[in-house]
């Protein structure tokens, strides 16, 4: 260790060390082999502090280690900063030392960003904590990794250190080949994986430079060295819409195929409702129960039914598909589906939690067929509050399969036709209408917050192309649906915490603070205020809202306002909804799609059994760890699902190149605007040089380019029309030139009708017709035959042996009826029962996160992210004037970074159809 002698250290006395034992350092030998004047080890340091239990200062570590020359207190003084660096210690402002295990060590998933440095995003949810590019250097976007808190930077973010990496991301990846010097590379696909993966020779599958691959990571980066992998299927020369779905199944590692005993398993369910399954339960076959969702839904996990009752008010039942009779603990089905959590939505594509012979099947609450489901059933008084709540087991009749355009236009359009043919069933659907605006005048009281964000669906064709793309707005049917299935999630909540048997809750906790200091001083520039951080309540976000409903800007500031919301999470304990405004909430209603859903059926069910919270055949603790488990498999999914979306734009895009759209400005930055189509929700930029040649001031305060010249401003929320200049799939950017500015927006184009989904339940080659021979061919190559399927994640062990479910014959049952519950992109239409994007979503709360704050909150969905050779560290300053220069690559300045590499337009996603519920 041959440090040059620099007497750091010296100025300050040293501590009084109490007794203790001496330290005897096991690396002694070690050392004196490494360095010509060896001081005590890392290992010796630790021990020390272990042995003293407190903290330590320099100078106590040195007196306690006999380290007294200048060059011996150098070296020592180098050692703790180094090890501070690898998280094996802590340092406080007052420079005290203590083992990092011995303080607060916080278990997260790394979001990395394009730039070098990251985030970790913490499992328990709260402040993300910021990673250097020398932290980043040994781990990869995904990575599962425990942190410590190592200080705070200029900015007042956490500084974290990476102690320990818990779990590798995915190794499969997709990215294209580089060939520099002979060495062969792939360049990953997600601009957040900033680091190139090296192939060693012999491991290239005759891959040629420029192809579109999928790599293996087989050995991962180290301080000193990249990842390394082995290329495992090419994909092709140039980007086809046909291949983005299998780019996002192998980039994001989602199973597509089940195993063999799980399809074993899901055949042999009788595929009707046996006398024997009957018994015990309710019999509800004559109550007429409906089910509402989309036109081309397929699997219906929810019915509804509502009447008034004599002393005012109304009892609403619902019915929810018993999934959990079907899915035993501990079995191949059960330990499939929490491996993969939810079902993830593609336009045209659908990848099920369970095999579909049960989502399209038993479990689907097709008309006029009995089904076993677990029921809702409420009095709600006149002010919409739930007074008496109970759930019990029945078996129901489905006695209509509405859609939520054919009730709407029975009770809002009031179509003759309409209602006739609904004329069965239409004095209780227009019961369910009245109780509807009951609700929401009782929502409206609570001060739940209510975002309308349009989703984008696409329509695609035979060959996997996107033949058209558009924006579908709610109507009352749908809200309908929603509140009431956020009445059965708020009761089954409620009936569990009471209870206390463990379970999952959905938990929305308030802004984080420096997001809401954002937003404070984005709503100042258009003169809004909102109360302090710790006095804010979801009633002051509704009243905003309602306040700017009217203004020009309400769209974007509405946009603002749900980026500033925190991410909704599964959680051990019940911590409330921040966007629902509730103290209780769950997800109870959407078991064939979401894992979390069956946990809570099974808790409930054991409940109605009057068993004892100790003896529930999952613990508290196993359940926390399936809560984290639960909510990374939704994030993963959202990411997928969120890849394709952006592509498809792309690909839209691609066939517009020349012409022009109606649009309003979403981000201002110093090198150009970013402008959201009206028609279609895309975005795309419009750089300084597709201005009116000018000098451009950026004024970041304000949110405003000004012209020195002409004095022309382009501001937030200015209405332009703009012409596309070019398009790339693979960039995931869209560039536009400014046309001109417009007083208005035109009128909303028609909607677009859109295929059903596609379930992938015989494999590939079903999936094939969807999206395209060349991708079957790709993904056979990859997760064919040959390869064994994706070993699924074993559920936590229950404490009680699972029951063995009777044997059945076996059957195999397909679904005759159009998909349920799905929206046209091919995600079911998740009803909005949170509130959307960061927060809420009912059945199906697929809520765009809010995940960045500041000038990059706005360019999380706005900005396109840069590639790897034309990344700049370019910080926003307050002033900046420019002269039409080349493009310059956003920077990332908010707590979490912007989704790196990828494009950060705004994300067209919305709940799908049903509420969170």
């Amino acid at each position: 260790m041959t440090k040059k002698n620099s007497g750091s250290g010296a100025s300050r006395g040293p501590r009084k060390p109490k007794a203790s034992r001496p330290i005897v350092d096991p690396h002694a030998d070690r050392e004196a082999a490494l360095y010509d004047q060896p001081i005590p080890s890392r290992e010796a340091i630790l021990a020390l502090l272990d042995d003293r239990g407190e903290l330590l200062s320099e100078e106590s570590i040195a007196h306690a280690l006999r380290l007294f020359t200048d060059y011996e207190i150098n070296a020592l003084g180098k050692r703790l900063g180094a090890m501070v660096r690898d998280g094996q210690l802590l340092r406080n402002r007052k420079g005290d030392y203590a083992p990092a295990q011995k303080l607060s060590l916080i278990p997260g998933r790394v979001i990395a960003n394009a730039e070098g440095y990251g985030f970790l995003r913490p499992d328990e949810g709260g402040e993300d904590l910021y990673l250097s590019p020398a932290q980043m250097r040994s781990v990869l976007h995904g990575d599962r990794v425990l942190a410590s808190v190592v200080g705070i930077d200029r900015r007042g973010r956490q500084q974290g250190a990476i102690v320990e990496v818990l779990e590798r991301r995915s190794p499969r990846l997709v990215g294209r080949v580089v060939i520099e010097n002979g060495v062969t590379l792939v360049e990953p696909d997600d601009r957040r994986l900033h680091q190139n993966i090296m192939i060693p020779a012999g491991r290239e599958a005759g891959a040629n430079s420029g192809e579109i691959v999928v790599v293996e990571i087989t050995d991962p980066p180290t301080p000193h060295r990249g990842p390394m992998g082995t290329i495992r299927a090419v994909l092709g020369q140039r980007l086809q819409p046909s291949l983005v779905v299998e780019m996002a199944i192998a980039s994001h590692d989602l199973p597509h195929e089940f195993p063999v005993q799980v399809v074993r398993q899901a055949e042999e369910v009788e595929p009707k409702v046996t006398s024997e399954e009957r018994k015990g339960r309710t019999d509800l076959r004559k109550l007429p129960l409906v089910t509402i969702d989309g036109d081309d839904a397929r699997d219906f996990d929810d019915a509804v039914y509502a009447e008034p009752l004599k002393d005012g008010g109304f009892r609403l039942v619902v019915a929810i598909a018993d999934v959990s009779h079907y899915v035993p603990v501990g079995t191949p089905l059960d330990v499939e589906g929490y491996n993969r959590s939810t079902s993830t939505y593609f336009p045209g594509f659908v990848v099920p939690m369970l095999p579909e012979t049960l989502s399209n099947g038993i479990c689907s609450l097709m008309p006029k067929v009995e089904r076993l489901c677990m029921v809702c059933d409420m009095e709600i008084d006149e002010d919409g509050d739930v007074t008496r709540s109970k759930f019990y087991d029945a078996v129901m009749y489905s006695h209509a399969r509405l859609t939520y355009n054919k009730v709407w236009q029975a009770v809002g359009e009031r179509n003759a036709d309409v209602r006739q043919e609904i004329s069965d069933v239409l004095p209780h659907i227009e019961s369910l209408h009245r109780l509807y605006k009951v609700m929401a005048k009782a929502r409206k009281r609570r001060g739940a917050i209510d975002f309308e964000t349009p989703e984008v669906k696409f329509r695609i064709g035979p060959s996997g192309d996107v033949e058209s793309m558009g924006a579908s707005d709610r109507n009352d049917a749908h809200k309908m649906i929603e509140e009431c299935m956020i009445a059965a999630n708020v009761q089954a909540a409620r009936y569990l915490t009471k209870r206390k048997i463990p379970a999952l809750y959905r938990v929305h906790a308030p802004p984080p603070a420096e997001k809401y200091e954002d937003l404070l001083r984005f709503l100042k520039e258009f003169k809004l205020k909102m109360p302090p951080a710790d006095e804010v309540t979801p009633a002051d976000f509704s009243a905003l809202l309602k306040r700017v409903h009217d203004r020009p800007e309400a769209e974007l500031i509405q946009s603002v306002l749900l980026r500033s919301q925190s991410m909704a999470i599964y959680h051990a304990e019940n911590q409330g909804h921040f966007g629902l405004a509730l103290d209780a909430y769950a997800h109870f209603t959407s078991p064939i799609r979401r894992y979390p859903d069956l946990l809570v059926h099974r808790a409930i069910r054991y409940a109605l059994t009057k068993g004892k919270p100790a003896d529930y055949v999952y613990s508290e603790t196993q359940m926390a760890a399936m809560a984290v488990h639960c909510s990374q498999r939704e994030r993963r999914a959202e990411e997928a699902e969120r890849d394709v979306d952006e592509r498809f734009k792309c690909a839209w895009m691609e066939k517009h190149v020349g012409s022009e759209f109606a649009g309003t400005i979403t981000g201002v930055t110093s090198f150009g605007l970013f402008v959201e189509l009206a028609a279609s929700r895309v975005s795309g930029l419009v750089h300084v040089s597709q201005l009116p040649n000018d000098y451009y001031k950026f004024d970041p305060i304000r949110h405003l380019l000004s012209g020195e010249r002409t004095g022309s401003t382009y501001r937030l929320g200015d209405y332009v029309s703009v012409q596309v200049l070019r398009a790339s799939m693979e960039d995931r950017k869209i560039d536009f030139r400014l046309v001109a500015r417009l007083a208005q927006l035109p009128k909303p184009a028609p909607k677009v009708e859109v295929a059903a989904p596609v379930a992938p339940s015989s494999g590939m080659a079903k999936a094939g017709k969807a999206i395209g021979r060349a991708a079957k061919k790709a993904m056979d190559s990859l997760f064919g035959k040959k390869t064994k399927a994706p070993a699924a994640a074993a559920a936590p062990a229950a404490r009680h042996p699972a029951p063995t479910p009777a044997p059945a014959p076996t059957s195999r049952r397909r679904a005759a009826e159009p998909a349920a519950n799905e929206q046209p992109s091919s995600r079911p239409p998740r009803r909005r029962s949170e509130a959307p994007a960061s927060g809420p979503s009912a059945r199906g709360e697929r809520p765009v996160r809010g995940e960045r704050s500041g000038r990059n909150e706005q360019q999380a969905r706005n900005e396109p992210s840069p590639r790897k050779a034309t990344t700049k560290k370019t910080a926003a300053k307050k002033t900046a004037v420019t002269k039409q220069p080349t493009r310059q690559a956003p920077v990332a300045t908010s707590e979490t970074p912007a989704p790196a590499k990828k494009s950060a337009r705004r994300r067209s996603r919305k709940p799908r159809s049903k509420p969170e519920a």
